[in-house]
């Protein structure tokens, strides 16, 4: 990487992007083995789900990010705005979901990943706020600084609009990472070989010297 990577949103036609470089950056990640299939139908799993997650599955109104860096994407974030919650389904669009669950997960998995969302979105902060639902870095960039760049250019508009933050963790080095840009633990679920911290950032004037390793 020559160049310090630029952070734009991803423009129509390249949700693709965005779902590679997540399904790469997410491939063994403890929250998605906790409801995704594993074994030989691991991968092609992972890759399903973050297809559909880019396109409408996380909310129809989501924000996509790219980083990108001697023309090739690097990392990539998908944000939902103030007020916007994830995986908000009807009665009548989880049973349209279901051929799309059952792909992924399975039946039990399904029931887990279901029932997993609920316990997450209980914990969340009450009030309006910005949620990072996923954020990753491409397996050859990660640890320079991808990660951070994305972080800086993406909350710099929520500190703008004084908007708070919140995301979901799940290894220590994630939670260092989103430290150093102003979040903190607000909430823990431990469920069976998964450990998730809700992490809050509130808007924020300045963050100096806060260097990513991501």
């Amino acid at each position: 990487m020559s160049v310090p990577p630029h952070v734009r949103p991803a423009r129509a036609g390249e949700e693709g992007v965005v779902a590679s470089i997540l399904t790469g950056a997410f491939a063994d990640e403890a929250g998605l083995n906790y409801w995704l299939r594993q074994g030989p139908a691991k991968q092609r799993a992972r890759a399903r789900f973050f297809a559909a997650a880019a396109a409408d599955l996380v909310h129809p109104e989501r924000d996509l990010w790219i980083a990108e860096a001697d023309g090739a994407a690097l990392g990539a974030a998908i944000w939902l705005g103030a007020g916007l919650k994830a995986y908000d389904f009807s009665a009548l669009q989880q049973v349209a979901m279901t051929p799309l669950l059952f792909a992924v997960a399975g039946v039990r998995g399904s029931l887990r990943g279901l029932a997993l969302g609920e316990k997450l979105d209980a914990l969340h902060p009450p009030g309006r706020h910005a949620h990072l639902v996923f954020l990753g870095v491409a397996p050859i960039a990660q640890g320079r600084g991808v990660g951070s760049v994305m972080l800086k250019a993406t909350l710099a508009p929520l500190d703008a609009a004084a908007t708070t933050a919140i995301l979901e963790a799940t290894t220590e080095r994630n939670v260092a990472l989103y430290r150093r840009h102003g979040f903190e633990v607000t909430a823990n679920l431990h469920l069976e070989g998964l450990h998730v911290r809700i992490m809050t950032r509130p808007p924020q004037t300045r963050l100096a010297g806060r260097d990513g390793a991501a």
